[in-house]
């Protein structure tokens, strides 16, 4: 490096020295990534996703059956409620490709009989 590249780079660290003195940005203490300021904000955010992802992974992990025991009480106690809310599902479902299937009728039909076509095509050989 010549010397206009070296003074370059030390007047951009001391901008960036002087916008951390003056609380305008911030560096990450875990990756050193920059980011603007944010009173009691020391990581990114993808750090701090990084981290809640892993604490509740070792929640998880070490409460495992704790976990396991409210899931099956709670869907005991909800049995009726959770199964209403899965036929309410399959029948919104079942309406959608209903009206789905009217709407691109014609669209549908092309598509299986240029299957069938391949298909057919491909047995002769």
């Amino acid at each position: 490096m010549n010397e206009k590249e070296n003074r370059h780079l030390i007047e951009l660290s001391e901008l960036l020295m002087t916008k951390i003195m003056n609380k305008e940005i911030t560096i990450c203490e875990t990756c050193d990534n920059i980011f603007d300021y944010v009173p009691q904000r020391i990581y990114c955010d993808e750090c701090r996703r990084e981290r809640k992802k892993a604490y509740k992974r070792k929640y998880y992990e070490e409460n495992h059956e704790k976990e396991r025991a409210s899931q099956r009480k709670y869907y005991e106690e909800n049995r009726e409620k959770i199964n209403a809310r899965r036929r309410m599902n399959s029948e919104k479902i079942a309406e959608y490709q209903c009206k789905y299937h009217e709407k691109n009728r014609e669209k549908i039909l092309a598509r299986q009989r240029k299957y069938y076509a391949m298909r057919k095509k491909r047995n002769v050989k």
